[in-house]
């Protein structure tokens, strides 16, 4: 039996669906997966949008975010990973996924 406490109602603003229910909905943040499909057995495919938690703290063998940079170059990017990358900063943990079909 679902619980209503349990659920996220499907809401729409301006032609975006998104999950009413949340909190710290003013801090989540959202990014778009890239094309590594490194995450397929999460649900995560190409262009997955991520909704990503900066107040969850860091759990290894979940979908956290870092922050870091490309080898040999100085430019940040954003990183999913399992496990913390050397040299980079967790900013926060996903919670959701949201993969479109067309």
């Amino acid at each position: 039996m679902i619980r209503q406490y349990d659920t996220h109602p499907l809401i729409c603003n301006e032609d975006i669906l998104g999950f009413g229910g949340f909190q710290n909905t003013d801090r989540m943040f959202c990014v778009i997966a890239n094309g590594d499909n490194n995450f397929l057995e999460y649900g995560i495919a190409e262009n997955s949008l991520l909704v990503v938690d900066p107040t969850k703290p860091y759990e290894q063998n979940k979908l956290n975010i870092f922050l870091t940079q490309r080898i040999g170059s100085k430019q940040d990017y954003i990183k999913l990973s399992l496990m913390q990358p050397e040299d980079s900063v967790f900013i926060g943990r996903v919670i959701m996924s949201v993969s479109q079909f067309s």
